[in-house]
């Protein structure tokens, strides 16, 4: 597992441990302790035209903490941690100033915190199993069988550490006939996309999953195709049992010439829930779609991308584009992303149907570009 994922599974099962006191928060107190330190992180980190290091008073420290539940002892040692690993600094005044901070920063320092740590087999395995039952619903059988080899430890064990992340909602469960389910409900919304999902990837034949493994590779690739790419690949039958039970989500992107659809993976994109305390997963995969169709779907005359990477590059650095004279499908198929205060379009002076724009949200399009 890269650090970028195991630093997202932190985040948010940090946030689940909240709650928990006892031996049970005891057995995974690594999670807890890297989580919160990573979440601190996170709300002291600030996105800022021209000031890559922004000072924070000490008193809207003590602010951001108390409104996030973060305690003076997890406050204090979380700073010292980050000073340590060179990511803030600590003024005699108590004033923070945090280096450079992105969320890709946040999500490998948090990793980093939790291997220097020194985490238990436990802790390492509920992080594997999260991962795991993220990608599809598993029977619980085959998870216990899966954190035994895995951890080396009996069958009563390993039952006991699947209760114990059922009890802090880092997995669900659903019950189906004689058997149990396991499942991510950021990903299967609730215990009967579950069930449906699971039954019908249990009943695909060879050809039809060889065309699954065909769509997710190209998506994990790309993070998102046209759905007209997905059928062909698919087959309508499929396409629509996918669609139906949850496995894929379908966004559209819409102007005055036309509406096209594009799939993402919930797997890529939400299995996480909410690591982070503002999500722009919403947000990133809406960038994505009027990207996408402005690179595959949108004519020379009116605006075609044909570097998208470098165009989100240039977003991110807080760049104005669309040149002096404007581009007219800015102003058509960034609609629903100005509505989000994700991008903000102006119409060129001179030329009212043409426009250029600029992101209000750095941290939606570094995920886009990540993804």
């Amino acid at each position: 597992m890269d650090k970028t994922t195991k630093g997202a599974w932190l985040l948010a099962q940090s946030k689940s441990l909240d709650a928990m006191t006892g031996a049970g928060a005891a057995r995974l107190e690594n999670i807890s302790y890297a989580g919160r330190i990573g979440r601190l992180y996170n709300l002291l980190r600030r996105n800022r035209a021209n000031e890559p290091n922004p000072t924070i008073e000490p008193a809207m420290v003590r602010r951001i903490c108390q409104l996030n539940n973060i305690d003076r002892p997890s406050r204090e040692t979380g700073l010292k941690v980050l000073k340590d690993a060179g990511r803030i600094d600590v003024a005699k005044n108590e004033a923070v100033s945090v280096l450079g901070a992105t969320s890709r920063a946040v999500l490998e320092v948090t990793a980093e915190i939790f291997a220097d740590a020194n985490p238990t087999l436990d802790e390492e395995t509920v992080l594997e199993l999260s991962e795991r039952v993220a990608e599809k619903p598993v029977e619980r059988r085959e998870a216990a069988e899966f954190v035994g080899d895995l951890c080396k430890i009996s069958s009563s064990r390993a039952s006991a550490l699947i209760d114990l992340c059922k009890s802090t909602a880092i997995v669900d469960e659903a019950t189906d006939r004689d058997r149990a389910i396991l499942f991510n409900s950021n990903t299967f919304r609730d215990g009967q996309y579950a069930r449906k999902a699971h039954l019908m990837l249990d009943a695909l034949n060879s050809t039809d999953r060889a065309r699954l493994s065909e769509v997710q590779d190209k998506l994990r690739c790309k993070g998102m195709l046209s759905d007209e790419d997905v059928r062909k690949i698919l087959g309508d039958d499929l396409y629509k049992r996918l669609i139906s039970v949850g496995l894929f989500d379908r966004i559209e992107v819409s102007n005055p010439t036309e509406a096209v659809g594009y799939i993402t993976s919930p797997n890529d994109f939400q299995k996480y829930g909410r690591p982070f305390e503002e999500d722009p997963i919403d947000d990133a995969k809406a960038l994505l779609a009027s990207m996408t169709y402005g690179r595959t779907r949108s004519h020379e005359y009116r605006g075609r991308i044909t570097l998208p990477a470098a165009l989100l590059r240039a977003l991110i650095a807080g760049r104005e584009v669309g040149g002096e004279s404007g581009v007219r499908a800015i102003g058509e198929d960034y609609k629903e992303l100005e509505a989000r205060q994700v991008v903000k379009v102006t119409p060129r002076p001179r030329n009212p149907d043409r426009y250029t724009f600029h992101l209000l949200k750095k941290d939606v399009g570094e995920l886009a570009l990540t993804i």
